[in-house]
């Protein structure tokens, strides 16, 4: 495939499975400098910073480039032209926000009124990971490819981000209306990493989830380890740590990446709390910490301290917020022996004067005491920025403030990439690493299977009740 194909497109698709050189693709179109630089669109905050990332290291001049998401630029679109782009919903209400706001950005982009200022914006346009857009987002890249030449790349076998409304239809919607250019075919991932039977294995993987077929986790025993589970939680939790501790243990400067339940975020935050050495990919709505910010706003007294320190723990080790309220109220009553702690100074001062100083003080000091492990670092720190925020502008909720760091991250990507860490296929998608651990392979269909196993590089640790998986 090359660049001068993709350049010379109007319309064009280009069908990249994972790991076949999309990236390297797009980085060696965007090297190409033109008199604006090219809009890049993707679906997810972390596709955005791990394709910034990529283009930095890949030396990419930055100024010929704007990368974003989708909803981050109708967003920005939104912003700049009110009055022709008006938005009823709050962002607070997604489900109504954003579906409204994909409409109204392509209202406003077939009304032809601002298309001398795309094209004066932007030279070209790309979208990545194309097979995760629903019907208004396609609308909308449609009714951009009518002011700027327009390349498409995606794999309908990675398609996972379903749920959120109507999908258009591949065949009769998306490459009726994006030709093929090209399908990429060479297992550039697994051939750097000098592993490239994986590869093979991948794509022949592939080839078999998108008929139906089950694979068999045993045929390609020098990259991938089955490890059957029991269905005793704890027999399982030890054994699937104990290829973690392994992995730290042989590969001590190489990437991470552990998939877990989709459906159960509190699963996921567990392993992690448990398992030293390893973070937490958030989801971008970050609900729980919009959630956490609404109880700091209405709660008082001891009731503020319990939500505050409930808050904490579920975010880092070692808070004991039941000793440390026991030990909160005998300082109170003034029965306490030692003198209290940085921490247990500031929840005093809480109990008294329920200020969002103080409040920030005890997240800061949470930090610093002994013992503590944050390992929801992206969670722990939006939510300090929030406070933060509404410390300088106090006419503004917490959960306001949290809103608006979930928009900007929404927009701008989160920078800090794990080099350990775990997710879900949702949220790791676009991502790879060197190794990867699937906690439990029976429960993916397979495109989420085919996502899962196409992230590690050079090996895979799958646990599932059987040799055989997918086919559903």
């Amino acid at each position: 495939m090359t660049v001068p194909a993709v350049l010379e497109s109007r319309q064009g698709l280009v069908i990249a499975p994972a790991g076949c050189g999309k990236t390297h693709l797009i980085s060696e179109t965007l090297r190409v400098s033109q008199s604006k630089p090219y809009l890049v669109l993707t679906h997810t905050t972390a596709g955005v910073a791990s394709l910034k990332q990529k283009l930095r290291r890949l030396s990419v001049p930055a100024n010929n480039y704007v990368v974003t998401t989708i909803d981050g630029w109708a967003l920005r679109l939104a912003n700049f032209f009110p009055a022709l782009c008006p938005i009823v919903s709050s962002p607070g209400n997604g489900k109504a926000y954003y579906p409204e706001l994909r409409q109204k950005a392509v209202n406003l982009l077939n009304s032809g009124q601002i298309s001398d200022i795309i094209r004066a914006s932007y030279s070209r346009l790309l979208v990545d990971e194309y097979q995760d857009c629903d019907l208004n987002q396609h609308q909308l890249v449609q009714a951009l490819s009518l002011t700027l030449p327009t390349v498409v790349l995606g794999d309908p076998m990675q398609c996972i981000f379903n749920f959120g409304g109507p999908m258009p239809d591949w065949t009769k919607e998306v490459e009726a209306y994006f030709p093929t250019i090209q399908e990429l075919n060479t297992p550039w991932r697994w051939n750097n990493a000098g592993a490239p039977a994986l590869g093979e294995w991948i794509l022949h993987c592939r080839q078999l989830l998108s008929q139906g077929n089950k694979i068999d986790l045993t045929s390609c025993p020098a990259h991938v380890f089955s490890h059957q589970l029991t269905g005793n939680s704890r027999t399982d939790l030890q054994s699937q740590q104990g290829i973690h501790y392994a992995l730290l243990q042989s590969h001590p400067r190489e990437s991470l990446l552990i998939l877990g339940d989709s459906t159960s975020p509190k699963l996921r935050h567990d392993f992690a709390k448990l398992t030293p050495n390893l973070d937490v990919v958030e989801p971008v709505e970050f609900r729980d910490i919009i959630a956490s910010a609404a109880e700091l706003d209405i709660a008082s007294g001891m009731n503020l301290v319990e939500v505050v320190l409930k808050t904490a723990a579920n975010m880092m080790t070692n808070v004991e917020a039941p000793q440390t309220l026991q030990r909160l109220n005998s300082i109170i009553a003034g029965r306490n022996r030692t003198p209290p702690t940085p921490v247990e100074h500031y929840l005093s001062c809480l109990v008294q004067d329920p200020t969002r100083a103080n409040m920030l003080n005890i997240f800061q000091h949470l930090e610093l005491k002994e013992g503590v492990r944050i390992y929801r670092k992206s969670a722990f720190y939006a939510l300090k920025e929030a406070i933060s925020i509404s410390i300088h502008s106090p006419e503004q909720s917490i959960s306001d403030a949290a809103a608006k760091v979930r928009e900007r991250i929404r927009h701008t990507g989160d920078k800090r990439i794990p080099h350990r860490a775990i997710g879900s296929t949702l949220l790791l998608k676009g991502l790879e690493c060197d190794h990867a651990i699937i906690l439990n392979a029976g429960a993916l269909n397979s495109k989420n299977l085919y996502v899962a196993l196409s992230r590690g590089a050079k090996s895979i640790n799958v646990f599932a009740q059987s040799n055989l998986v997918g086919g559903w």
